[in-house]
């Protein structure tokens, strides 16, 4: 019964990764930022927004996780 698990977390991380590679650069700063900031610093400012993106998506995963594999019937 966990091989499908696992399969599936594989593919999910699969298509994120696939995603990551292939995707095109999003826009993430507000209009404001991107008004102030000069162009060479807005891919920077768009990479400092994903890495503080990156400890609540980690920290709600893991909560999730630990939830679904303690769930109970």
């Amino acid at each position: 019964m966990r091989f499908p698990i696992r399969r599936l977390l594989l593919f999910g991380a699969l298509i994120a990764l696939c995603g990551l590679v292939f995707g095109t650069d999003a826009a993430a700063q507000c209009a404001l930022c991107r008004s102030s900031v000069p162009q060479a610093l807005a891919k920077n400012l768009n990479i400092a927004v994903i890495v503080l993106l990156v400890p609540p998506v980690t920290i709600f995963s893991a909560i999730f996780y630990i939830a679904f594999k303690n769930r109970k019937g």
